[in-house]
C-alpha cells in the first residue's frame, strides 16, 4: 500500500496530517482487507466520509498474444466484480506488434477485437505500435472505431494536431469514475531511436523527455484551473522500464503523479518515484496484471489519493512483487476458485467474446500458416541460447538466410564478401521448430520473425566490421557484459580483453578492459582494416538498432522489398534438411 498526495497547489495545506490521522484510525478499526467499492461505500482503511474508490487494472506489452486473451478477460472480470462499475482497464503500450502468427497474420486485427471484448479503452503508445509505420498506426490501429484512446505526451504537438502524422494521439484522457476524475497521461521511452528505425523516430518526433512531458501535463491538470482541465488523480502510463520513472532531480516525477504503470522491458517490477508514488511494471504477453485502487478523498487541488494493491482472491497469486498477479491459474470459469459474482457453469460476455475471437483467429491462421516451408536435419536444434553468452544456432541460421538473400539481390559472384547478422530482439520465439517434428511451417517462421523489418545491406570496411563485433560487449561502471549477435557461418574471429580477466559468458566482469577483435576471417580469408565487406541483416539492426551504432558508419545502405522473415522461408526452401553445428565464431584470447 502506498499513500501519496499531489502538492502542487496551495489548497492542500493541512491535508497531510489530517489524512494521516484518519488513515491510522481507520486502519485500526478495519475488520478486513477487502470490501466492494461503489459510490459512498466504505472501504477498508478509508480516509474519510467522501472517499471514493476507482480500481485500475493494467497490462503491458501484450504483443498480440491473443492466446492469453481469455485469461485477461477473466482477470478484468474479477477486477470489475471487486468494484462494480468503477474499474478501468488500461495498457502501458505495445498492445500490438511483434505478435504471434494468429494475430500478426491479420495485421493484429484479432488483438484490437480482443481489446474491445475486454473493454480496454486507454493505452499508452508503445514503440511496437509503429511496427507497420506511423501512418498505419494512426489511420488503422488508432482509428477511433477501435475504441481506444492512445496517449503519448512527449510526441510533438504538431504531430498530434488535426492534420498531423499522429492526429489520433492525445497527451491525456480523463475518465469520470465513481464521482471522481481520473486522468491518464501517456509517454513513450526516450530511447525510441535505439528500438525503432530512424524513419519511425522521425515520424514520431519526440520533443520532450518522457518524465518532463508527464510532469507538464500532470501539473496542468492539478493547478486548480478548470478551464485547462482538472483531475482528482493522475495515473501515468509510461512505455519505458520502471526505472525511467524512478529518477531524481531534473529527471524526477513530481507529486502530481499518483501512480505509474510502466512497460517496455517485459519485467515484473515495483519501484517508487522520487515523490513516493508506486511505479509498477506488469510483465508481458498478458501473463500478468497489476490491479490497484485509487482511494480519492476530495477533488481537484484538495484531493488526497491513497494507492492500494487489490487482492483479486480466487486463488490468484502474486507474480513476484506486490500488486502484480500471475494469471496462469485463471480458466474459463473465472479463476482457481469459483468467483462470487458468477453462478456455477456460467461465463461472462467478456470471456465468451475473448474465447470466440481466439478460436476464429486460430482457425484462419491454421489454414494458411500450416504450410510446410522447409525441414531441418534429424536431431538439429535451432534455438536461442539461454545464457546469451555464445552465439545461438538460431541466430546463425537467420544470419545465413539474410546473407543469402542479399547475395541473390546483388551478386552473381563474390567480388566483395558478404556477412550476415541477426539480433536477438528480432527473434520472438525461443525455438524455430516449435512442435519438434522437424518440419518448419510458415506459422513457425512468422511467429519467430514477427516484426516488420526488411532485408537490408550496408558496406563496411574491415575496421568498421570489427567495431560492430566489438559492440557485443558493453561496459558500464567498470563492468562488461556480452550479448551475442547472430553471425553468419562464413565468419570467424578472436578477441581480447586487454589481457585482463577472461569473460564468463553472459556474466558481467569487474574492471574488464575494452574488447579488441583480432584474426577476423570471412570464407577463410583474413580481412584487413581497409578491405570492404557487405553486411546483410534486417533494416532495424543495420540502422543502428539495439544500440549497434557501429553499423551507421557504413555506406551505401539499401533496403529491399523482401521481408526479413521471407528471407528465411526462401533459405529453408533451398536447403532441405538443414543442419548446423553449435556455432562458435568468436573465440577469446586470454
Amino acid at each position: 500500500m502506498k499513500w501519496s498526495r499531489r502538492t502542487n497547489a496551495g489548497g492542500r495545506r493541512g491535508a497531510v496530517l489530517a489524512g494521516f490521522v484518519i488513515l491510522v484510525a481507520a486502519a485500526l478499526a478495519a475488520p478486513s482487507a477487502f470490501a466492494a467499492g461503489g459510490a459512498g461505500l466504505a472501504f477498508p482503511n478509508q480516509a474519510g466520509q467522501d472517499a471514493r474508490t476507482v480500481t485500475i487494472a493494467d497490462i503491458t506489452d501484450f504483443h498480440g498474444h491473443i492466446e492469453q486473451g481469455e485469461a485477461n478477460a477473466n482477470a478484468f472480470d474479477l477486477a470489475e466484480a471487486y468494484n462494480p462499475g468503477n474499474m478501468v482497464p488500461v495498457s502501458a503500450g505495445d498492445l500490438v506488434g511483434g505478435s504471434p502468427y494468429e494475430s500478426a497474420f491479420e495485421q493484429d486485427e484479432p488483438t484490437l477485437k480482443m481489446a474491445q471484448a475486454w473493454g480496454l479503452t486507454v493505452s499508452a503508445v508503445g514503440n511496437h505500435e509503429f511496427d507497420r509505420g506511423v501512418k498505419d498506426f494512426n489511420t488503422r490501429i488508432a482509428d477511433p472505431s477501435n475504441g481506444i484512446e492512445w496517449l503519448c505526451a512527449n510526441v510533438s504537438a504538431r504531430n498530434k494536431s488535426e492534420h498531423g502524422a499522429l492526429s489520433h494521439v492525445k497527451d491525456y484522457t480523463i475518465r469520470n469514475v465513481n464521482g471522481r476524475r481520473v486522468a491518464f497521461v501517456g509517454a513513450l521511452t526516450d530511447a525510441l531511436g535505439a528500438v525503432a528505425t530512424p524513419a519511425i523516430t522521425r515520424d514520431a518526433e519526440l520533443t520532450e523527455r518522457a518524465v518532463h512531458a508527464i510532469n507538464r501535463v500532470a501539473d496542468r491538470l492539478s493547478d486548480g484551473d478548470e478551464a485547462n482541465g482538472e483531475a482528482d488523480a493522475v495515473v501515468a502510463l509510461l512505455h519505458a522500464d520502471a526505472s525511467a520513472a524512478a529518477g531524481t532531480g531534473d529527471e524526477a516525477l513530481d507529486r502530481n503523479v499518483d501512480l505509474v504503470y510502466a512497460g517496455h522491458s517485459h519485467a515484473v517490477k515495483r519501484l517508487k518515484t522520487a515523490a513516493g508514488a508506486p511505479i509498477i511494471e506488469a510483465g508481458s504477453f498478458g501473463r500478468d496484471m497489476a490491479v490497484q485502487d485509487l482511494v480519492i478523498e476530495g477533488t481537484g487541488r484538495g484531493a488526497h489519493v491513497d494507492v492500494r494493491d487489490v487482492d483479486l482472491g480466487n486463488g490468484i497469486v502474486a507474480a513476484g512483487v506486490p500488486g502484480v498477479y500471475d494469471l496462469s491459474g485463471i480458466d474459463a470459469r473465472g479463476g482457481v476458485g469459483q468467483a462470487a459474482w458468477r453462478s456455477a457453469g456460467e461465463t461472462s460476455a467478456r470471456v465468451r467474446r475473448a474465447a470466440a475471437i481466439y478460436t476464429q483467429a486460430t482457425a484462419k491462421a491454421k489454414r494458411v500458416g500450416g504450410k510446410v516451408v522447409g525441414t531441418i536435419a534429424k536431431g538439429a536444434y535451432f534455438g536461442k541460447v539461454a545464457s546469451h553468452g555464445t552465439e545461438s544456432s538460431l541466430g546463425m541460421l537467420v544470419a545465413d538466410a539474410q546473407r543469402e538473400a542479399v547475395r541473390r539481390e546483388l551478386y552473381a559472384g563474390d567480388r566483395i564478401p558478404v556477412v550476415g547478422f541477426s539480433n536477438d530482439g528480432s527473434l520472438r520465439t525461443n525455438d524455430l521448430d516449435l512442435d519438434g517434428d522437424g518440419r518448419i511451417t510458415l506459422k513457425e517462421v512468422d511467429s519467430m520473425m514477427a516484426l516488420q523489418f526488411h532485408v537490408a545491406k550496408v558496406t563496411l570496411t574491415g575496421k568498421e566490421l570489427k567495431a560492430v563485433l566489438a559492440q557485443q560487449w558493453r561496459g558500464k561502471a567498470g563492468r562488461l557484459a556480452v550479448s551475442r549477435l547472430g553471425v553468419s557461418s562464413n565468419v570467424s574471429y578472436r578477441y581480447t580483453t586487454d589481457g585482463r580477466q577472461p569473460l564468463v559468458p553472459g556474466e558481467p566482469v569487474e574492471d574488464a578492459g575494452d574488447v579488441t577483435i583480432v584474426d577476423l576471417r570471412i570464407d577463410g580469408r583474413p580481412i584487413g582494416d581497409d578491405d570492404l565487406v557487405i553486411a546483410a541483416s534486417n533494416s532495424f539492426l543495420l540502422q543502428g538498432g539495439d544500440r549497434y551504432t557501429a553499423f551507421r558508419s557504413g555506406t551505401n545502405y539499401q533496403e529491399f522489398d523482401e521481408k526479413y522473415n521471407e528471407a528465411l522461408v526462401q533459405y529453408l526452401g533451398r536447403h532441405p534438411g538443414v543442419g548446423i553445428a553449435a556455432p562458435v565464431t568468436g573465440v577469446v584470447l586470454v
